[in-house]
Formats: structure tokens, C-alpha cells, sequence
């Protein structure tokens, strides 16, 4: 199928804003909003063919072109007044395509506007799902409906005042947003759970079919927004079957498996630290789930397993502590992710590999580089064992770290490059970047400017193409735009 996003005569080059309405009802206002600057404003239509689903479009190809295109928009604009859109899964009721584009907005767009036009009378739904935005981004919701003339003019006003704005690269902009949320309201709290409990339910009772499409639907799924989308979807539908209520127990395990997808996939995406739809909040949340939960028949794999341990918790503290801009609170955060790995390791029965790395990571940024490296190899010894070939490249990784510190640079070039392959053989992209990244410090620090330049490239492209954002910093993104205007390196179609 075409797809809409790379069609230049359906979007155009200059088309900057996204303007978000159900359509149902409000066609006529739409044509009057997008004709205030026909060239800027983008707003999906029933003439488009390739977004239509009566010409046969999946659903939620639909979906990623709309949650795509939100993301390449500097501006997000959204009105609403009553309805509360179609549903992805046709003629039931579920979530609908209106609200996996606010979703996207509310959650991640650094420039966001929302206006509420009279009459507005938000049906139930709507209104669920306003209450759980405000939770997870108080503020961006107004507190009133305003005339049509007054939301005309708040929106020609956002279009004045970002005319000449330069459209962010997304990457940066969602790690400024989510530092944004994460420290202008202080600490998380350390109990925190996703959406801070505000169950909102789109229907009476969740499809387990549903639930049940969207998990089978991530094997093999690379793409991290992708995936957060369909789990945003799923969780959504679960939400009418609150996880501390003990009449809902049997949806007990689908909570489990989406809260693990989530919260590895916003790992990657860059939320850490996003308050209540971050890694931190979806892992106490499945801390909580587990407890409650009877696993005396019950069947899990390893990623699924430490998602929702202390483990996870403690690579999260880990992420954050990065995150920190004074040492202080970088070692307060360190302290919080040592003693949870500790706590995960105390209690563990199987192999506890995936912790030995958490481990190992907290000991290399404490200067304690010996323990570290045990704790690598370990590790190593551990994945040797069960044959696991990406994971041995993981650890491979994670020893060249040692090595790099110690000033070994050749033989941690030497562990990063086959880490990073194995990691890429095994499919196990996120990590291959990573190890991608150190290689190319590696041979900066070495004197090879352009081999590190390379690497860095390499690396920035398969972060793009599989919407690992977390994993483009700064830096990485202004090199690989300076490599692509001198020609050193061809940008990825």
C-alpha cells in the first residue's frame, strides 16, 4: 500500500500542522479551520484513498500513518466538542482513531494545542478520556468550551506564533518534553503507578480478543511506536477491568503481558521518567498485578519476567540517574537502583543474567569498575550456558565498558564490534545500537574521527528506522545531519 506519509501531493512540504477533529459532524468546520492556511495544516479527510477503510486499509495502518505523521508535525492542533470518534476495531466499541491521535500528542508532542468548542457536551467516552489526559498531563486540557469565533482566533494566533518556529527533530524534542514532565513536578514517587490508577474505560466490559490480537499482533514487531501504540490501544481496553479490583482477576494476565510491552518499548522510545506512562509507573503497576496474581499455572518467558521486577525498577532509577544534572541526585538515584537489583537478585529462583547486567551498570557509574566486570562476566558465563547468542553479545558489550574505562581501547573496540553483531544477528536491535554507539566512542577516543563518524551514522539511522529514540541524544543527532551536508554519509531512504 502507499503510504500516505512519503506522498508529497497529499501532504506537501510545508504541511507543519496536524489538526485533529472527529469528523463525524464537524466536516464543515474542519474545511473552515484548514482553509486558514491550506498550505500548513493537515487534517485527515474521507477523499483520502490511502487512509480510507472502505477501500480495504487495515486499521492500524491507519493508525501508524496517523501516529507518523503526528510525530513529523511541529504543531499539533486538536478541537473537540462531542463525539468521540470510530473505533480501530470497526463496529465494536474500542478505542477509536480520534484518541490514539490525542494520545500521541498529549503523551509525547512538545507543541500541543486543545480547544473545546461550544456547544460542547463530551459524550462518556470523551469525557473518560479527557479526565485520564488531564492525569497525564495536567494543564494541556482547557478547563472551558469557547465560541467558535474565540477557538478560530486562538488557532490563527498558533499559527502565527510558529510560523517561523524550526520543526524540532523528534527525538529531541521528546527528551526535552518528558525532562520537562519528569523534574518541573520533582521526584517521581517511588510508588507510582500507570496513569497514576485513573481507569478510564472506553467500554463496559474488555474484548479479551482484542487484548489477544494486539499482543500476537507484536511478534516481531521492531518498530518501538508501533508498538506503544497498539499497547495504548489494549491497555485502554483493559482499563474497564480495573487491575486492584478483585472481581476482575481473570484479566489479571492480559494487564501483565501489555504493561511488560509497554514498558520495554517505552524504555526505548525515551520515557524515562515520563510520570504516569513511563517505565517506572508501568512497572510498579506490574509489581502490584503480580501480586495478586495466581501463578501456580501460569506460563511466562524471560522478557516478559523482567519487565515487572524490582529489576526493572532498578534499571529504571539506573536510566534516571543519567538523566540528573547535579551529582547528588544522580547518586540518590543510584543508591534507589542498587538496592532494588539487590532486592531482585535476593529473590530470584532461575537465571539471573538479565540482573547481573542492571548490576554490573550501576557498579561501572560508581567507579567500582572490578565488580563490575564480575559481574559481566557472569553474565557471560550464565548466556554461554543456555546458548544464548544474543545475550552473549550483550555481555560482550558490556565487558568492552570495562575495557574502554581502563584504557584498553583496542580490545574494547574489539568486544563492541562483536557484541554489536551478535546483538544484530539475534535481532535484538535496541541492543545492537547501543553497542554500535560505544564502538563509535570508542574509535573517537582512539584518533578515528571518521570511523567513529561512521559508526555513530550507522547507528543513528537503525535508532530512526525502528523508532529507538531513546538512543538518539543530541549530539548524535547533530553529527549525523553535519555527516549528511558534507556528504560523508548518505541519509537512509
Amino acid at each position: 500500500m502507499k503510504n500516505a506519509l512519503n506522498d508529497a501531493d497529499a501532504l506537501g512540504s510545508t504541511a507543519d500542522i496536524f489538526l485533529s477533529s472527529v469528523f463525524l459532524n464537524f466536516k464543515d468546520i474542519r474545511e473552515e479551520i484548514c482553509s486558514l492556511d491550506k498550505r500548513r495544516i493537515w487534517a485527515v479527510e474521507i477523499e483520502r484513498p490511502e487512509l480510507d477503510t472502505r477501500k480495504g486499509v487495515p486499521h492500524f495502518v491507519i493508525v501508524d500513518a496517523l501516529v507518523e505523521q503526528i510525530r513529523n508535525s511541529k504543531v499539533f492542533i486538536c478541537v473537540l466538542r462531542d463525539h468521540y470518534g470510530s473505533s480501530v476495531f470497526a463496529d465494536t466499541e474500542s478505542v477509536s482513531f480520534f484518541e490514539t491521535e490525542i494520545y500521541q500528542a498529549a503523551l509525547y508532542h512538545n507543541n500541543a494545542h486543545f480547544f473545546l468548542m461550544e456547544p460542547f457536551k463530551p459524550s462518556p467516552r470523551l469525557e473518560a478520556l479527557l479526565n485520564l489526559v488531564r492525569t497525564v498531563r495536567p494543564g494541556i486540557i482547557p478547563e472551558r468550551a469557547q465560541p467558535k469565533k474565540e477557538v478560530f482566533d486562538g488557532i490563527k494566533r498558533v499559527l502565527v506564533d510558529t510560523r517561523n518556529t524550526r520543526r524540532r527533530p523528534w527525538a529531541i524534542s521528546l527528551r526535552k518534553l518528558v525532562s520537562e514532565l519528569a523534574f518541573r513536578r520533582g521526584d517521581p514517587k517511588p510508588d507510582i503507578e500507570f496513569f497514576d490508577k485513573v481507569f478510564s474505560p472506553v467500554s463496559d466490559k474488555p474484548d479479551k480478543d482484542h487484548v489477544r490480537v494486539l499482543l500476537d499482533g507484536l511478534a516481531g514487531e521492531t518498530g518501538m511506536e508501533k508498538r506503544l501504540t497498539r499497547m495504548w490501544v489494549a491497555l485502554r481496553e483493559l482499563s474497564a477491568a480495573p487491575y486492584d479490583q478483585p472481581e476482575f482477576a481473570e484479566y489479571l494476565p492480559l494487564w501483565d503481558q501489555a504493561l511488560g510491552a509497554w514498558s520495554s518499548a517505552a524504555a526505548w522510545y525515551g520515557l524515562h521518567g515520563h510520570l504516569y506512562a513511563g517505565r517506572l509507573s508501568a512497572v510498579n503497576s506490574m509489581l502490584k498485578i503480580r501480586g495478586f496474581m495466581d501463578w501456580s499455572r501460569a506460563e511466562h518467558d524471560a522478557d516478559n519476567y523482567i519487565q515487572g521486577t524490582k529489576g526493572a525498577r532498578a534499571s529504571e532509577y539506573f536510566s534516571v540517574a543519567k538523566l540528573c544534572t547535579t551529582q547528588s541526585e544522580r547518586d540518590k538515584y543510584l543508591s534507589l537502583a542498587l538496592k532494588n537489583v539487590d532486592e531482585a537478585m535476593a529473590a530470584i529462583a532461575g537465571d539471573p543474567s538479565g540482573f547481573l547486567s542492571i548490576h554490573g551498570h550501576i557498579r561501572l557509574e560508581q567507579g567500582a569498575l572490578a565488580d563490575a566486570r564480575a559481574d559481566f562476566e557472569r553474565m557471560k558465563s550464565l548466556r554461554i550456558k543456555c546458548g544464548d547468542a544474543g545475550g552473549i553479545g550483550e555481555a560482550l558489550a558490556d565487558l568492552g565498558l570495562v575495557e574502554a574505562k581502563l584504557g584498553n581501547l583496542r580490545e574494547a573496540r574489539r568486544l563492541f564490534r562483536q557484541g554489536m553483531e551478535m546483538q544484530e544477528a539475534a535481532g535484538r536491535i535496541p541492543f545492537a545500537i547501543m553497542a554500535q554507539k560505544r564502538l563509535a566512542k570508542a574509535y573517537l577516543r582512539s584518533g578515528h574521527p571518521i570511523l567513529a563518524l561512521n559508526e555513530l551514522c550507522a547507528a543513528y539511522d537503525k535508532a530512526q528506522e525502528h523508532q529507538i529514540f531513546g538512543q538518539i541524544t543530541p549530539l548524535m543527532e547533530s553529527a549525523h545531519e553535519l555527516a549528511c551536508r558534507l556528504g560523508i554519509w548518505r541519509r537512509r531512504e
